[in-house]
């Protein structure tokens, strides 16, 4: 059975707005109110809702990576560095693939905005949208519309260390930070 936000508000005696104000992290909620809904969480082993907090604060917490071919040898290392660099974030990845097919491609897109994922990185540069309504990276290739991850050799292929600066920026883009440029070049050692 899954464990409710109203279980945790009826084991500390308190209402369901009280709970979700402790776990916000509201400063004025009680010590004494905190520790017994924290205790109640603890005791039921209650997890939040993810669904159901992306619906009240209109935020999905996905990024979708949109790449030309899964089977790439580079593809493993890269996305480890993206995995590592997002497992310390809210956000979740979802890899898509084109097959560098245009009707393929757009299909993908599609669905990434009606999941409305919060940023884009997208690795096939023949099959790029129009038109993007959220944050966009693309790898190893320019578009002015949107933030670069360009390499000085052609024959360069992104490694771990590619995953990780890529997922750095997006991150910094999503959650508003500065960003220093829209280009960023990497070079091959």
């Amino acid at each position: 059975m899954v464990v409710t936000m109203q279980d945790v508000a009826q084991s500390a005696g308190v209402d369901k707005a009280t709970v979700s104000r402790v776990l916000r992290g509201d400063p004025r909620i009680s010590e004494k109110t905190k520790l017994r809904v924290m205790e109640s969480v603890r005791s039921l082993d209650y997890r939040p809702d993810r669904n159901a907090r992306n619906l009240s604060t209109n935020r999905s917490g996905l990024v979708g990576v949109v790449l030309r071919c899964l089977s790439a040898p580079w593809f493993s290392p890269f996305a480890a560095g993206l995995e590592r660099t997002f497992s310390h974030s809210d956000y979740e990845l979802m890899f898509k693939c084109t097959d560098g097919d245009p009707c393929k491609s757009v299909r993908e897109f599609r669905r990434l905005c009606d999941r409305r994922a919060e940023g884009v990185i997208w690795q096939d540069p023949g099959n790029v949208p129009e038109n993007f309504p959220m944050p966009f990276i693309t790898l190893g290739f320019k578009r002015t519309d949107s933030y670069s991850i360009l390499f000085d050799s052609p024959s360069f292929t992104p490694v771990f260390e590619t995953g990780v600066l890529t997922g750095r920026l997006m991150l910094n883009i999503v959650s508003g930070k500065p960003v220093p440029s829209r280009e960023l070049l990497v070079r091959s050692e």
